[in-house]
Protein backbone atom coordinates (compact mmCIF):
# COMPACT_ATOMS: atom_id res chain seq x y z
CA UNK A 1 0.00 0.00 0.00
CA UNK A 2 1.30 3.12 -1.50
CA UNK A 3 1.77 6.45 1.26
CA UNK A 4 0.52 10.39 0.16
CA UNK A 5 0.66 12.45 2.55
CA UNK A 6 -0.46 17.02 2.50
CA UNK A 7 -1.37 19.34 4.46
CA UNK A 8 -4.96 19.74 3.14
CA UNK A 9 -6.44 17.37 0.55
CA UNK A 10 -9.44 18.29 -2.06
CA UNK A 11 -11.44 15.36 -3.37
CA UNK A 12 -12.89 16.53 -6.32
CA UNK A 13 -11.90 18.44 -9.06
CA UNK A 14 -14.77 20.19 -10.58
CA UNK A 15 -15.32 23.88 -9.97
CA UNK A 16 -15.85 23.55 -6.16
CA UNK A 17 -12.60 21.67 -5.65
CA UNK A 18 -10.79 23.41 -8.18
CA UNK A 19 -11.93 27.09 -6.55
CA UNK A 20 -11.00 25.06 -2.63
CA UNK A 21 -7.49 24.04 -3.84
CA UNK A 22 -6.77 27.85 -4.71
CA UNK A 23 -8.33 29.46 -1.95
CA UNK A 24 -5.75 26.45 0.07
CA UNK A 25 -2.51 27.18 -1.67
CA UNK A 26 -3.01 31.06 -1.40
CA UNK A 27 -2.80 30.46 2.60
CA UNK A 28 0.49 28.83 1.53
CA UNK A 29 -0.25 25.22 2.24
CA UNK A 30 0.74 21.98 0.50
CA UNK A 31 -2.86 21.03 -1.60
CA UNK A 32 -3.23 17.65 -3.50
CA UNK A 33 -6.30 17.71 -5.50
CA UNK A 34 -7.59 13.95 -6.19
CA UNK A 35 -10.55 12.84 -8.67
CA UNK A 36 -11.71 10.13 -9.90
CA UNK A 37 -10.98 11.10 -13.89
CA UNK A 38 -8.57 13.43 -15.14
CA UNK A 39 -8.87 17.13 -13.14
CA UNK A 40 -12.13 18.58 -14.53
CA UNK A 41 -13.18 15.73 -16.64
CA UNK A 42 -15.35 13.25 -15.00
CA UNK A 43 -17.55 16.33 -13.05
CA UNK A 44 -20.83 17.99 -13.69
CA UNK A 45 -18.84 21.79 -13.97
CA UNK A 46 -17.77 20.44 -17.41
CA UNK A 47 -20.98 19.03 -18.63
CA UNK A 48 -23.33 21.75 -16.98
CA UNK A 49 -24.65 24.95 -19.36
CA UNK A 50 -22.06 26.75 -17.75
CA UNK A 51 -24.59 29.21 -16.50
CA UNK A 52 -23.75 31.31 -13.09
CA UNK A 53 -26.53 33.24 -11.07
CA UNK A 54 -25.19 36.31 -9.88
CA UNK A 55 -26.65 39.87 -8.48
CA UNK A 56 -25.09 43.77 -10.35
CA UNK A 57 -25.73 45.11 -7.09
CA UNK A 58 -27.65 45.85 -3.69
CA UNK A 59 -31.33 45.61 -5.33
CA UNK A 60 -30.32 42.33 -7.30
CA UNK A 61 -28.15 40.76 -4.62
CA UNK A 62 -32.06 41.13 -2.46
CA UNK A 63 -33.76 39.84 -5.52
CA UNK A 64 -31.72 37.23 -5.90
CA UNK A 65 -31.63 35.63 -2.39
CA UNK A 66 -35.66 36.41 -3.02
CA UNK A 67 -35.44 34.14 -5.49
CA UNK A 68 -33.39 31.40 -4.06
CA UNK A 69 -35.20 31.12 -1.32
CA UNK A 70 -38.94 31.08 -3.30
CA UNK A 71 -37.36 28.22 -4.81
CA UNK A 72 -36.49 26.48 -1.79
CA UNK A 73 -39.98 26.12 -0.52
CA UNK A 74 -39.38 27.84 2.95
CA UNK A 75 -36.47 24.92 3.82
CA UNK A 76 -33.11 26.83 2.77
CA UNK A 77 -30.53 27.36 4.88
CA UNK A 78 -31.11 30.87 5.01
CA UNK A 79 -27.48 31.70 6.00
CA UNK A 80 -26.34 29.92 3.66
CA UNK A 81 -28.63 31.23 1.13
CA UNK A 82 -27.22 34.80 2.22
CA UNK A 83 -23.57 34.30 1.61
CA UNK A 84 -24.06 33.05 -1.61
CA UNK A 85 -26.40 35.98 -3.23
CA UNK A 86 -23.67 38.65 -1.48
CA UNK A 87 -20.86 37.01 -2.31
CA UNK A 88 -21.48 35.53 -5.86
CA UNK A 89 -20.61 38.82 -7.81
CA UNK A 90 -17.31 38.98 -6.37
CA UNK A 91 -16.06 35.66 -6.91
CA UNK A 92 -17.79 35.87 -10.55
CA UNK A 93 -15.59 38.89 -11.06
CA UNK A 94 -12.60 37.04 -9.90
CA UNK A 95 -13.22 34.47 -12.96
CA UNK A 96 -13.03 37.36 -15.28
CA UNK A 97 -9.86 38.75 -13.67
CA UNK A 98 -8.40 35.09 -13.98
CA UNK A 99 -9.20 35.29 -18.04
CA UNK A 100 -12.73 32.95 -18.19
CA UNK A 101 -13.82 33.33 -21.57
CA UNK A 102 -17.59 34.50 -20.80
CA UNK A 103 -20.12 37.08 -20.55
CA UNK A 104 -23.06 38.51 -18.69
CA UNK A 105 -26.37 38.63 -19.51
CA UNK A 106 -29.54 39.61 -17.91
CA UNK A 107 -28.64 38.59 -14.38
CA UNK A 108 -26.50 35.00 -14.85
CA UNK A 109 -22.74 35.01 -16.06
CA UNK A 110 -22.40 32.39 -19.27
CA UNK A 111 -18.96 30.45 -20.11
CA UNK A 112 -18.22 30.37 -23.71
CA UNK A 113 -17.64 26.97 -23.47
CA UNK A 114 -17.83 24.01 -26.34
CA UNK A 115 -21.38 22.67 -26.80
CA UNK A 116 -22.15 20.37 -25.44
CA UNK A 117 -19.14 20.71 -22.45
CA UNK A 118 -20.79 23.82 -22.02
CA UNK A 119 -18.68 24.29 -18.90
CA UNK A 120 -15.37 22.96 -20.24
CA UNK A 121 -13.96 27.29 -19.96
CA UNK A 122 -14.63 27.18 -16.50
CA UNK A 123 -12.71 24.01 -15.57
CA UNK A 124 -9.63 26.00 -18.46
CA UNK A 125 -9.78 28.64 -15.96
CA UNK A 126 -9.52 27.31 -12.27
CA UNK A 127 -7.37 24.46 -12.93
CA UNK A 128 -4.77 27.08 -14.87
CA UNK A 129 -5.26 29.20 -12.11
CA UNK A 130 -4.53 26.58 -9.20
CA UNK A 131 -1.72 24.57 -11.50
CA UNK A 132 0.01 28.00 -11.81
CA UNK A 133 0.16 28.10 -7.66
CA UNK A 134 1.62 25.08 -7.80
CA UNK A 135 -1.62 22.42 -6.02
CA UNK A 136 -0.73 19.25 -7.17
CA UNK A 137 -2.92 16.77 -8.93
CA UNK A 138 -3.39 12.90 -8.82
CA UNK A 139 -5.96 11.48 -11.15
CA UNK A 140 -8.43 8.21 -11.20
CA UNK A 141 -8.19 7.82 -7.43
CA UNK A 142 -11.36 5.85 -6.25
CA UNK A 143 -11.47 6.97 -2.68
CA UNK A 144 -13.41 4.31 -0.45
CA UNK A 145 -13.22 4.99 3.20
CA UNK A 146 -12.06 7.22 6.13
CA UNK A 147 -10.80 7.69 8.86
CA UNK A 148 -10.21 10.64 11.05
CA UNK A 149 -7.69 11.03 14.21
CA UNK A 150 -7.55 13.91 16.78
CA UNK A 151 -8.26 16.57 13.74
CA UNK A 152 -6.07 14.59 11.13
CA UNK A 153 -7.96 13.06 8.29
CA UNK A 154 -6.87 9.53 6.24
CA UNK A 155 -7.98 7.82 3.54
CA UNK A 156 -7.92 5.00 1.68
CA UNK A 157 -8.16 4.98 -2.16
CA UNK A 158 -7.86 2.71 -5.24
CA UNK A 159 -5.53 4.01 -8.28
CA UNK A 160 -7.02 1.84 -11.58
CA UNK A 161 -4.24 2.79 -13.73
CA UNK A 162 -1.84 1.08 -11.17
CA UNK A 163 -4.42 -1.64 -9.53
CA UNK A 164 -2.37 -0.64 -5.90
CA UNK A 165 -4.26 0.49 -2.75
CA UNK A 166 -3.01 4.02 -1.66
CA UNK A 167 -3.07 5.85 2.53
CA UNK A 168 -3.79 9.12 2.37
CA UNK A 169 -3.26 11.63 5.31
CA UNK A 170 -3.81 15.26 5.53
CA UNK A 171 -4.33 18.02 8.13
CA UNK A 172 -7.77 19.13 6.44
CA UNK A 173 -9.82 17.50 3.49
CA UNK A 174 -12.39 18.91 1.60
CA UNK A 175 -15.33 16.88 0.18
CA UNK A 176 -15.95 18.09 -2.96
CA UNK A 177 -17.60 15.05 -5.21
CA UNK A 178 -20.41 16.24 -6.58
CA UNK A 179 -23.83 14.62 -6.91
CA UNK A 180 -25.58 11.54 -7.30
CA UNK A 181 -27.39 12.05 -10.74
CA UNK A 182 -26.27 9.09 -12.07
CA UNK A 183 -28.38 6.60 -9.61
CA UNK A 184 -31.10 7.13 -12.41
CA UNK A 185 -31.83 6.29 -15.77
CA UNK A 186 -31.92 9.24 -17.23
CA UNK A 187 -29.42 11.66 -16.51
CA UNK A 188 -26.64 14.77 -17.49
CA UNK A 189 -24.57 14.15 -14.91
CA UNK A 190 -21.22 12.14 -15.74
CA UNK A 191 -22.05 8.11 -15.45
CA UNK A 192 -19.92 8.07 -12.19
CA UNK A 193 -21.00 10.38 -10.06
CA UNK A 194 -22.63 8.39 -7.81
CA UNK A 195 -22.75 9.76 -4.34
CA UNK A 196 -19.04 8.82 -3.19
CA UNK A 197 -18.86 12.49 -1.09
CA UNK A 198 -22.30 11.45 1.19
CA UNK A 199 -20.88 7.64 1.96
CA UNK A 200 -17.49 9.56 3.01
CA UNK A 201 -18.90 11.96 5.04
CA UNK A 202 -21.30 9.72 7.11
CA UNK A 203 -18.53 7.28 7.30
CA UNK A 204 -16.69 10.42 9.45
CA UNK A 205 -19.60 10.93 11.47
CA UNK A 206 -20.51 14.10 9.57
CA UNK A 207 -24.62 14.65 9.14
CA UNK A 208 -26.24 14.67 5.93
CA UNK A 209 -29.80 17.00 5.29
CA UNK A 210 -32.31 16.77 2.38
CA UNK A 211 -31.34 13.78 0.72
CA UNK A 212 -35.27 13.31 -0.88
CA UNK A 213 -34.46 16.30 -2.96
CA UNK A 214 -33.67 15.46 -6.18
CA UNK A 215 -34.06 17.95 -8.84
CA UNK A 216 -35.08 17.12 -12.52
CA UNK A 217 -34.98 18.56 -15.52
CA UNK A 218 -38.06 18.57 -17.90
CA UNK A 219 -36.47 19.30 -21.20
CA UNK A 220 -33.53 16.36 -22.23
CA UNK A 221 -32.99 14.96 -25.48
CA UNK A 222 -34.66 11.67 -25.73
CA UNK A 223 -33.60 10.70 -29.68
CA UNK A 224 -32.52 7.36 -29.74
CA UNK A 225 -28.78 6.72 -30.07
CA UNK A 226 -28.08 10.83 -28.80
CA UNK A 227 -27.11 11.38 -25.71
CA UNK A 228 -29.59 13.07 -23.38
CA UNK A 229 -28.89 16.43 -23.71
CA UNK A 230 -30.13 19.38 -21.90
CA UNK A 231 -32.32 21.77 -24.42
CA UNK A 232 -32.64 25.77 -23.01
CA UNK A 233 -35.63 26.91 -21.39
CA UNK A 234 -35.85 29.77 -23.22
CA UNK A 235 -36.01 27.42 -26.41
CA UNK A 236 -39.01 25.33 -25.54
CA UNK A 237 -41.26 28.52 -24.42
CA UNK A 238 -40.60 29.92 -27.71
CA UNK A 239 -41.35 26.13 -29.53
CA UNK A 240 -44.31 24.09 -29.06
CA UNK A 241 -44.30 20.69 -26.54
CA UNK A 242 -47.28 18.40 -27.48
CA UNK A 243 -47.52 14.16 -27.25
CA UNK A 244 -48.55 11.82 -30.11
CA UNK A 245 -51.88 12.76 -30.29
CA UNK A 246 -50.91 16.72 -30.58
CA UNK A 247 -52.32 17.50 -27.04
CA UNK A 248 -50.01 20.80 -25.90
CA UNK A 249 -49.05 20.16 -22.68
CA UNK A 250 -48.61 22.91 -21.38
CA UNK A 251 -52.51 23.60 -21.67
CA UNK A 252 -53.26 19.56 -20.73
CA UNK A 253 -51.73 20.27 -17.28
CA UNK A 254 -52.52 23.98 -17.02
CA UNK A 255 -48.74 25.33 -16.79
CA UNK A 256 -49.19 28.84 -17.38
CA UNK A 257 -45.69 29.75 -15.84
CA UNK A 258 -42.56 31.39 -17.98
CA UNK A 259 -40.13 29.99 -18.59
CA UNK A 260 -41.73 26.93 -17.75
CA UNK A 261 -38.66 25.10 -18.10
CA UNK A 262 -37.24 27.01 -14.86
CA UNK A 263 -40.52 28.20 -12.90
CA UNK A 264 -42.32 25.08 -13.15
CA UNK A 265 -39.95 22.89 -14.10
CA UNK A 266 -40.94 20.41 -11.09
CA UNK A 267 -44.73 20.48 -12.68
CA UNK A 268 -43.33 20.12 -16.18
CA UNK A 269 -41.09 16.96 -15.08
CA UNK A 270 -43.85 15.53 -13.30
CA UNK A 271 -46.46 16.09 -16.60
CA UNK A 272 -43.95 14.81 -19.22
CA UNK A 273 -43.04 11.84 -16.85
CA UNK A 274 -46.77 11.02 -16.86
CA UNK A 275 -47.39 11.42 -20.38
CA UNK A 276 -43.88 9.22 -21.17
CA UNK A 277 -44.03 6.85 -18.57
CA UNK A 278 -47.42 6.36 -17.43
CA UNK A 279 -49.32 6.94 -20.28
CA UNK A 280 -46.64 5.23 -23.23
CA UNK A 281 -47.03 8.59 -25.41
CA UNK A 282 -43.90 10.24 -26.64
CA UNK A 283 -43.76 14.04 -26.21
CA UNK A 284 -41.91 16.52 -28.62
CA UNK A 285 -40.23 19.95 -29.32
CA UNK A 286 -41.03 21.21 -32.15
CA UNK A 287 -38.63 24.26 -32.38
CA UNK A 288 -39.34 24.24 -36.67
CA UNK A 289 -40.47 27.90 -36.31
CA UNK A 290 -37.94 29.60 -34.27
CA UNK A 291 -36.52 32.31 -36.17
CA UNK A 292 -32.54 33.51 -36.04
CA UNK A 293 -33.54 35.94 -33.18
CA UNK A 294 -35.33 33.11 -31.39
CA UNK A 295 -31.85 30.72 -31.65
CA UNK A 296 -30.11 33.62 -30.57
CA UNK A 297 -32.31 35.15 -27.61
CA UNK A 298 -29.34 34.45 -25.14
CA UNK A 299 -26.20 32.98 -24.88
CA UNK A 300 -27.28 29.90 -24.32
CA UNK A 301 -30.01 29.12 -26.21
CA UNK A 302 -27.19 30.41 -29.18
CA UNK A 303 -24.41 27.97 -27.98
CA UNK A 304 -26.88 25.05 -28.61
CA UNK A 305 -27.88 26.38 -31.99
CA UNK A 306 -25.75 24.43 -34.21
CA UNK A 307 -25.64 20.68 -31.97
CA UNK A 308 -29.72 21.27 -31.79
CA UNK A 309 -30.83 22.94 -34.94
CA UNK A 310 -28.30 21.27 -37.30
CA UNK A 311 -26.84 17.85 -36.16
CA UNK A 312 -29.79 17.19 -34.24
CA UNK A 313 -32.28 18.04 -37.11
CA UNK A 314 -34.14 20.26 -35.18
CA UNK A 315 -34.67 23.13 -38.08
CA UNK A 316 -36.09 20.33 -39.85
CA UNK A 317 -38.40 17.91 -37.74
CA UNK A 318 -39.63 17.76 -33.93
CA UNK A 319 -37.37 16.47 -31.20
CA UNK A 320 -38.24 13.83 -29.00
CA UNK A 321 -37.91 14.54 -25.09
CA UNK A 322 -38.56 13.64 -21.81
CA UNK A 323 -37.38 14.43 -18.23
CA UNK A 324 -33.74 13.43 -16.31
CA UNK A 325 -32.20 13.74 -13.41
CA UNK A 326 -29.95 16.80 -12.71
CA UNK A 327 -28.90 18.01 -9.46
CA UNK A 328 -29.14 16.41 -5.43
CA UNK A 329 -30.26 19.56 -3.23
CA UNK A 330 -29.34 17.05 -0.31
CA UNK A 331 -25.95 16.34 1.28
CA UNK A 332 -23.50 17.44 4.03
CA UNK A 333 -24.26 19.86 6.49
CA UNK A 334 -22.05 22.95 6.76
CA UNK A 335 -21.81 26.07 8.63
CA UNK A 336 -21.32 29.16 6.36
CA UNK A 337 -17.56 28.50 6.52
CA UNK A 338 -17.50 25.14 5.10
CA UNK A 339 -16.98 23.38 8.19
CA UNK A 340 -18.73 19.89 8.95
CA UNK A 341 -19.63 18.54 12.08
CA UNK A 342 -16.45 16.52 11.94
CA UNK A 343 -12.90 18.71 13.09
CA UNK A 344 -10.80 18.84 10.21
CA UNK A 345 -13.48 17.79 7.09
CA UNK A 346 -14.59 20.00 4.98
CA UNK A 347 -17.23 20.24 2.28
CA UNK A 348 -18.27 22.22 -0.99
CA UNK A 349 -20.42 22.31 -4.01
CA UNK A 350 -23.53 19.79 -5.00
CA UNK A 351 -22.04 17.04 -1.98
CA UNK A 352 -23.23 20.22 0.15
CA UNK A 353 -26.94 20.20 1.34
CA UNK A 354 -29.02 22.82 3.02
CA UNK A 355 -28.66 26.21 0.92
CA UNK A 356 -30.73 25.14 -1.83
CA UNK A 357 -34.08 23.94 0.19
CA UNK A 358 -36.69 21.46 -1.55
CA UNK A 359 -35.48 23.15 -5.54
CA UNK A 360 -32.50 25.01 -6.64
CA UNK A 361 -32.97 28.51 -8.63
CA UNK A 362 -31.15 27.69 -12.20
CA UNK A 363 -27.52 29.09 -12.49
CA UNK A 364 -27.20 28.96 -8.41
CA UNK A 365 -25.08 25.33 -8.71
CA UNK A 366 -22.33 26.75 -10.58
CA UNK A 367 -22.40 29.94 -8.07
CA UNK A 368 -22.34 27.97 -4.80
CA UNK A 369 -19.54 26.15 -6.52
CA UNK A 370 -17.06 29.39 -6.48
CA UNK A 371 -18.56 31.14 -3.40
CA UNK A 372 -18.51 27.76 -0.92
CA UNK A 373 -15.23 26.17 -3.01
CA UNK A 374 -13.53 29.44 -1.85
CA UNK A 375 -14.51 29.56 1.80
CA UNK A 376 -13.79 25.70 2.67
CA UNK A 377 -10.62 26.04 0.84
CA UNK A 378 -9.61 29.48 3.78
CA UNK A 379 -11.29 27.47 6.28
CA UNK A 380 -8.92 23.94 5.78
CA UNK A 381 -6.47 26.57 5.48
CA UNK A 382 -6.73 28.37 8.55
CA UNK A 383 -7.44 24.71 10.27
CA UNK A 384 -3.49 23.31 8.95
CA UNK A 385 -2.32 26.73 10.39
CA UNK A 386 -3.73 26.85 13.88
CA UNK A 387 -4.66 23.46 15.13
CA UNK A 388 -2.56 21.03 16.25
CA UNK A 389 -3.21 17.28 14.86
CA UNK A 390 -2.48 13.68 15.17
CA UNK A 391 0.57 12.73 13.89
CA UNK A 392 0.08 11.39 10.15
CA UNK A 393 2.45 8.75 9.87
CA UNK A 394 0.09 7.17 12.74
CA UNK A 395 -2.88 7.64 10.92
CA UNK A 396 -0.99 6.14 8.02
CA UNK A 397 -0.20 3.08 9.90
CA UNK A 398 -4.07 2.62 10.47
CA UNK A 399 -5.08 2.95 6.73
CA UNK A 400 -2.66 0.44 5.51
CA UNK A 401 -4.41 -2.57 7.92
CA UNK A 402 -7.07 -1.56 5.79
CA UNK A 403 -5.69 -3.15 2.48
CA UNK A 404 -5.36 -6.06 4.99
CA UNK A 405 -8.68 -6.58 5.88
CA UNK A 406 -10.27 -6.36 2.24
CA UNK A 407 -12.33 -9.03 0.92
CA UNK A 408 -10.36 -11.14 -1.39
CA UNK A 409 -13.19 -13.65 -1.82
CA UNK A 410 -16.90 -13.60 -1.62
CA UNK A 411 -19.93 -14.47 -4.35
CA UNK A 412 -19.65 -12.87 -7.92
CA UNK A 413 -21.91 -10.35 -9.14
CA UNK A 414 -22.66 -8.66 -12.48
CA UNK A 415 -21.91 -5.31 -11.39
CA UNK A 416 -22.59 -3.67 -14.87
CA UNK A 417 -26.47 -5.17 -14.67
CA UNK A 418 -26.84 -4.55 -11.46
CA UNK A 419 -26.14 -0.71 -11.40
CA UNK A 420 -28.60 -0.85 -14.60
CA UNK A 421 -30.80 -2.00 -12.95
CA UNK A 422 -30.89 0.10 -10.02
CA UNK A 423 -31.31 3.19 -12.35
CA UNK A 424 -34.11 2.15 -13.98
CA UNK A 425 -35.54 1.16 -10.77
CA UNK A 426 -35.01 4.34 -8.81
CA UNK A 427 -35.94 6.00 -11.98
CA UNK A 428 -39.40 4.35 -11.97
CA UNK A 429 -40.34 4.80 -8.27
CA UNK A 430 -37.48 7.10 -6.68
CA UNK A 431 -37.50 9.31 -9.07
CA UNK A 432 -40.59 12.48 -10.32
CA UNK A 433 -43.45 10.50 -8.84
CA UNK A 434 -43.58 8.97 -5.88
CA UNK A 435 -45.54 6.79 -3.67
CA UNK A 436 -45.38 4.59 -0.10
CA UNK A 437 -45.78 0.99 -2.47
CA UNK A 438 -43.27 2.30 -5.22
CA UNK A 439 -40.70 3.67 -2.99
CA UNK A 440 -40.68 0.48 -0.22
CA UNK A 441 -39.79 -1.90 -2.84
CA UNK A 442 -37.37 -0.33 -4.11
CA UNK A 443 -35.79 0.61 -0.91
CA UNK A 444 -36.31 -3.13 -0.08
CA UNK A 445 -34.72 -4.66 -3.12
CA UNK A 446 -31.69 -1.98 -3.12
CA UNK A 447 -31.11 -2.66 0.46
CA UNK A 448 -30.67 -5.99 -0.42
CA UNK A 449 -28.24 -5.24 -3.35
CA UNK A 450 -26.51 -3.22 -0.97
CA UNK A 451 -25.62 -6.11 1.31
CA UNK A 452 -24.88 -8.20 -1.57
CA UNK A 453 -22.62 -5.48 -2.58
CA UNK A 454 -20.50 -6.02 0.70
CA UNK A 455 -19.41 -9.34 0.03
CA UNK A 456 -18.23 -8.83 -3.38
CA UNK A 457 -14.49 -10.28 -3.93
CA UNK A 458 -12.33 -7.20 -4.45
CA UNK A 459 -10.23 -9.15 -7.05
CA UNK A 460 -9.61 -8.98 -10.78
CA UNK A 461 -8.95 -6.23 -13.33
CA UNK A 462 -8.68 -3.00 -11.80
CA UNK A 463 -12.21 -1.70 -13.63
CA UNK A 464 -13.82 -4.56 -11.86
CA UNK A 465 -12.55 -3.50 -8.59
CA UNK A 466 -13.81 -0.50 -9.38
CA UNK A 467 -17.43 -1.40 -10.92
CA UNK A 468 -17.76 -3.39 -7.09
CA UNK A 469 -16.79 -0.30 -5.48
CA UNK A 470 -19.01 2.01 -6.83
CA UNK A 471 -21.77 -0.31 -6.76
CA UNK A 472 -21.21 -0.21 -2.83
CA UNK A 473 -22.23 3.25 -3.22
CA UNK A 474 -24.80 3.66 -5.82
CA UNK A 475 -26.45 1.39 -3.74
CA UNK A 476 -25.85 2.72 -0.22
CA UNK A 477 -27.11 6.14 -1.55
CA UNK A 478 -30.07 5.42 -3.13
CA UNK A 479 -31.14 3.41 -0.53
CA UNK A 480 -30.51 6.87 1.61
CA UNK A 481 -32.57 8.92 -0.77
CA UNK A 482 -35.48 6.16 -0.78
CA UNK A 483 -35.57 6.67 3.37
CA UNK A 484 -35.71 10.04 3.00
CA UNK A 485 -38.65 10.26 0.11
CA UNK A 486 -40.36 7.66 2.29
CA UNK A 487 -40.17 9.23 5.28
CA UNK A 488 -41.49 13.07 4.00
CA UNK A 489 -45.02 12.45 3.85
CA UNK A 490 -46.08 15.38 2.19
CA UNK A 491 -44.93 16.96 -0.99
CA UNK A 492 -42.95 20.05 -1.61
CA UNK A 493 -40.34 21.59 -4.24
CA UNK A 494 -38.67 18.58 -6.14
CA UNK A 495 -40.04 15.33 -4.19
CA UNK A 496 -43.44 15.16 -4.83
CA UNK A 497 -45.44 12.19 -3.32
CA UNK A 498 -48.82 10.85 -5.55
CA UNK A 499 -50.26 9.77 -1.82
CA UNK A 500 -49.23 13.15 -0.08
CA UNK A 501 -49.89 15.62 -3.09
CA UNK A 502 -49.95 18.67 -0.94
CA UNK A 503 -47.07 20.91 0.89
CA UNK A 504 -47.33 20.38 4.85
CA UNK A 505 -46.11 22.93 6.88
CA UNK A 506 -47.42 22.25 10.31
CA UNK A 507 -45.50 19.02 10.19
CA UNK A 508 -42.89 18.66 7.42
CA UNK A 509 -41.26 22.40 7.09
CA UNK A 510 -37.74 21.24 8.61
CA UNK A 511 -34.79 19.81 7.15
CA UNK A 512 -34.71 15.64 7.61
CA UNK A 513 -31.17 14.90 8.75
CA UNK A 514 -29.55 11.66 8.81
CA UNK A 515 -26.26 10.44 10.55
CA UNK A 516 -24.67 6.69 11.36
CA UNK A 517 -25.29 4.83 14.70
CA UNK A 518 -22.21 3.00 16.27
CA UNK A 519 -23.94 0.02 14.88
CA UNK A 520 -23.57 1.30 11.82
CA UNK A 521 -27.57 1.93 11.06
CA UNK A 522 -28.55 5.47 9.93
CA UNK A 523 -30.36 8.01 12.51
CA UNK A 524 -32.83 9.84 11.09
CA UNK A 525 -34.28 12.93 13.05
CA UNK A 526 -36.55 16.34 11.98
CA UNK A 527 -34.85 20.22 12.29
CA UNK A 528 -37.39 22.71 11.52
CA UNK A 529 -36.53 25.45 9.20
Amino acid sequence: MQSLICDALVIGSGAAGLRAAIAAKEKGVDVLVISKAAPGKGTCTIVSGGVFAAAEDKSTTDRHLSRTLQAGRGINQKELARVLAEEGPLRLKELMGWGIKAEFHGGYLHSQGRAPIWGEEIINCLYRQASELGVRFFNRLLVTDIKVRQGAVGFSAYSVDNNQWFAIAADAAILATGGAGALYDRHDNPKRILGDGYCLALKAGAVLQDMEFVQFYPLGLAEPGYPPFLIPPGLADIGQIYNNHREDIYEKYGITERPAGERARDRLSQALFTETYRKGNEVWLDLRDLSENDWNADPFSASTRSIFGERYGAKRRPMRIAPLAHHIMGGVCIDSLGFTAVPGLFAAGEVVGGLHGANRMGGNALTETVVFGARAGKSAADWVINTSKTSKEQLLNDLKKHDENLQKSGTALNTASRLAHLRQIMWHEGGILRNKQGLTQTLNEIQQMHQETLRLPLTGEPRQIQNKLELQVAAFTASLILQAALRREESRGAHFREDYPDQDDVHWKGHQQVLISDNGEPVWSLRTA
